[in-house]
């Protein structure tokens, strides 16, 4: 794994502990709209590193359509 990849992936990480986060103090604050906003420009980000990363480097898990190509065959994180 390049080091662009993993800090791609770290950035991915981050971000997706931060939407976790917000989910989590959302459940204790509901009524706060500022969190809400918070929220949901979390999940934003998150979406945006996840799809830069996996346009990169292909999917981060089996959930997501794929074509049969060989050029969609890249070891998985894990492998490398």
């Amino acid at each position: 794994m390049s080091e662009e990849q993993r800090k791609l992936l770290l950035s991915l990480q981050v971000a997706d502990f931060n939407v976790i986060e917000w989910v989590l103090f959302m459940h204790t604050h509901p009524d706060y709209l500022v969190g809400c906003q918070q929220r949901k420009e979390a999940m934003k980000t998150a979406a945006k590193i996840r799809k830069t990363y996996e346009d990169l480097y292909g999917p981060l898990t089996h959930l997501v359509p794929i074509s049969c190509s060989k050029k969609n065959l890249t070891p998985w994180p894990w492998q490398v």
